[in-house]
């Protein structure tokens, strides 16, 4: 008989020789093995808490909400694993920028960032990151696949001339996670990071209290990312922030002093610091950065003729 149709009959001979083998033992060697089968099953069970309140809420995404005098499109990325993932996309005017957007973890994708759909209306692009197992897309979120999944879709954006003059990496909660490691991976014009983790353990242990960290799987590690950055960062944090509170966000200045700033709000929360001041700081922050390319731009053209 072959060996692939002995397998269950295989198993079942080696479980009834294990339980064989427990009867046999002493009855306080079989509480203590039982005890210590529950605690490595339990132990198991608490690494899946922490990612589970993580992306247990996903995005809802109907591009029907966006009212807009420009055209948003689909943007279909082919991961390596055989996913199709649509994020959606509206080109920039000539010579204007691309913000790319990274959501939280709830929300609607659309309804946040409205502050940047008025930037479209004056000429930036914009995608709208659409992450594996969120807004219909396939798949279930693992944060190593999402890396891998934004790392695919910046690549196409580049390759496919649909950059404009450069790209410029929103981040919002749990997106400034996946904004940080992009930018990390490639030249942005900038980043600008709404209400950042410092990393994930640490905003577990800002609602938890103490976590050991082994029970921490996902990383969503910004500190370790931010010193790799060679661009402007403007980071947002809310004073009545406390999901991810200033403290998160003075951290990640500290780590690169040459290119980060924070400006804190002191009346926002973790939803609110756009509605607080937020809006006119990114705008602000958006002008400089064009001012700034097109001096480079114009001081480029110079110096070739």
């Amino acid at each position: 008989m072959p060996i692939a149709r002995r397998l269950p009959e295989l198993a079942l001979l080696r479980i009834k020789s294990l339980f064989a083998r427990f009867r046999r033992l002493r009855p306080l060697t079989r509480i203590a093995a039982l005890l210590g089968t529950l605690g490595v099953a339990l132990l198991a069970a608490l690494t899946f808490i922490p990612d589970h309140i993580l992306f247990r809420q996903r995005l809802a995404f109907s591009i029907l909400e966006m009212s807009s005098a420009r055209e948003m499109i689909a943007l279909d990325q082919r991961t390596h694993d055989g996913l199709t993932l649509r994020s959606w996309y509206v080109a920039p005017q000539e010579g204007r920028p691309v913000i790319v957007y990274f959501a939280g973890r709830d929300g609607d994708i659309l309804r946040k960032p409205a502050h940047l759909v008025e930037r479209v209306e004056d000429g930036f692009g914009l995608v709208l990151v659409g992450y594996r197992g969120y807004g219909g897309n396939p798949g279930l979120p693992r944060e190593i696949d999402m890396h891998r999944d934004i790392q695919g879709l910046v690549a196409r954006l580049r390759s496919d001339d649909l950059a404009g003059s450069g790209l410029i990496f929103y981040g919002y909660s749990m997106g400034s996670a996946f904004a940080a490691n992009a930018a990390a991976q490639v030249d942005p014009l900038a980043l600008i990071l709404e209400a950042p983790l410092s990393n994930f353990l640490a905003a577990v242990r800002q609602q938890a209290g103490y976590v050991p960290g082994f029970l921490v799987r996902t990383r969503l590690d910004n500190l370790s990312r931010i010193p790799q950055i060679r661009a402007p960062i403007l980071l947002l944090a809310g004073g009545r922030d406390a999901v991810t509170p200033p403290s998160f966000a003075h951290a990640l200045a500290a780590a690169n002093p040459t290119f980060a700033s924070v400006q804190t709000f002191p009346e926002a929360n973790h939803f609110s610091i756009v509605s607080h001041g937020g809006r006119e700081a990114i705008g602000a922050f958006l002008q400089a950065i064009e001012n700034r390319t097109m001096a480079a731009a114009a001081a480029s053209g110079a110096s070739i003729s």
